[in-house]
């Protein structure tokens, strides 16, 4: 959701890639999504091993270069899974998939190996905070800062709409507790506000834990309704704490205040658990991070990305967003409960990704217009709600 100095790179097309822990198999041109497979270690002694958006796929595997083990993975529709268990503590585990095209034929992917003491975490999750937003009023002090005005680029001196283009400005008054909910409320004056001589139409809210609460690692989740309208752009987001942006802990903050936007962005790590834009049915999942090592000022070209997106359908109904961040992977979840595997899987071994392994804070907020949506706000949509039932974060014990 925050950007660099200009525009923010986008999802684009990604060439597939095999990881540790991840495997992506291109499929034929005519088909809607790649396959996409990998592992989630579910305890101290067992794995599951999934591959989605596939007719069939086979999994190979060897424990402690014991015999390798073929067998056919469970399908649900076209989502496919095998649970092994009983994986002695500290074992290495070596797999790889053969995945079955919806054209014809079948691809193998390469064999890719972890630990079970290292790679998935071991362990359970254990709650270690949330906010379920009881009470009405100011969210709470302990937990929350706000970001303010429409992002400052310190560099250029301007509003750049936190270098998206976006084009509200945000105020700490627009997040409230409502009926066990956070309500992130956006309006549409007739009549603009004047700030630094320019007509600002629109507000909203942006609030964050930033210098209240961070984590490194862990299943972070929300569950969050958002509106489905022209020119939105609701989030649910992480940013490292090595971000140079500023907030505001004063809920009553003059109208003229405004925070400015991080210079040493993507240096500083962003991950996106959801994305929403205009009317689709689709959010997105991503993280951004720099291809050199260190925290260093936006630079054009050194920002990389690994986009997907994944239909959610009816996003103004309650839907549960997660990740759960290990020190190899980080995998995206939608409705965990009732879909159990992953959306998305990205390896974060690479040097250059030193970012995903220091401490990073939440982010809630609905922008209106930017680069992303593309499109300009239809006032008679307003106001527009952005509703959080809670947000919660779980680490492994």
């Amino acid at each position: 959701m925050h950007t660099h100095r200009f525009a923010r790179i986008r999802p684009s097309a990604l060439s597939a890639a095999i990881l540790i822990g991840l495997a992506i198999c291109t499929l034929a041109p005519e088909e809607a999504r790649a396959a996409t497979s990998g592992f989630t270690i579910t305890s101290s002694s067992s794995v599951q091993f999934w591959v989605n958006d596939a007719p069939w796929a086979d999994l190979h595997y060897q424990i402690n270069g014991g015999v390798q083990l073929n067998v056919r993975m469970t399908a649900n529709g076209t989502n496919h899974t095998y649970d092994v268990t009983a994986v002695p503590g500290g074992a290495i585990v070596r797999y790889f998939f053969t995945i079955g095209s919806f054209t014809g034929g079948a691809t193998d992917t390469a064999w890719s190996q972890f630990t079970m003491s290292g790679g998935g975490g071991g362990g359970t999750y254990a709650v270690v905070w949330e906010d379920t937003f009881d009470g009405t009023g100011q969210p709470s002090t302990a937990n929350w800062t706000y970001h303010v005005g429409n992002g400052l680029n310190p560099g250029a001196g301007t509003f750049d709409g936190w270098g998206n283009g976006e084009w509200e400005w945000y105020r700490p008054e627009q997040s409230t507790r409502q009926n066990g909910n956070l309500v992130i409320r956006a309006d549409f004056f007739s009549t603009p506000t004047v700030i630094a001589g320019r007509n600002w139409f629109q507000r909203s809210g942006r609030l964050t834990t930033k210098g209240k609460r961070s984590w490194t690692f862990g299943r972070i989740e929300a569950r969050i309704a958002i509106p489905n309208a022209t020119a939105t752009w609701p989030a649910f987001w992480m940013m490292g704490d090595a971000c140079d942006d500023t907030s505001t802990t004063d809920f009553n903050a003059p109208i003229s205040r405004f925070d400015t936007m991080a210079s040493n962005w993507s240096s500083c790590g962003e991950i996106d658990i959801m994305e929403h834009r205009n009317s689709e049915t689709v959010t997105f999942q991503n993280l951004f991070w720099d291809s050199r090592t260190g925290l260093f000022p936006w630079a054009s070209g050194m920002n990389n990305q690994q986009p997907h997106t994944f239909s959610v359908g009816d996003v103004t109904q309650f839907h549960l967003y997660t990740i759960e961040w290990e020190p190899t992977q980080i995998r995206w979840y939608i409705d965990r409960t009732a879909n159990p595997n992953p959306v998305h899987t990205v390896d974060i071994t690479a040097t250059n990704q030193e970012e995903f392994h220091k401490p990073f804070h939440i982010i809630l907020n609905l922008a209106i217009g930017g680069q992303f949506p593309g499109t300009q706000p239809n006032q008679a949509d307003f106001p527009l709600f952005m509703t959080v039932d809670y947000v919660r974060v779980w680490q492994r014990q």
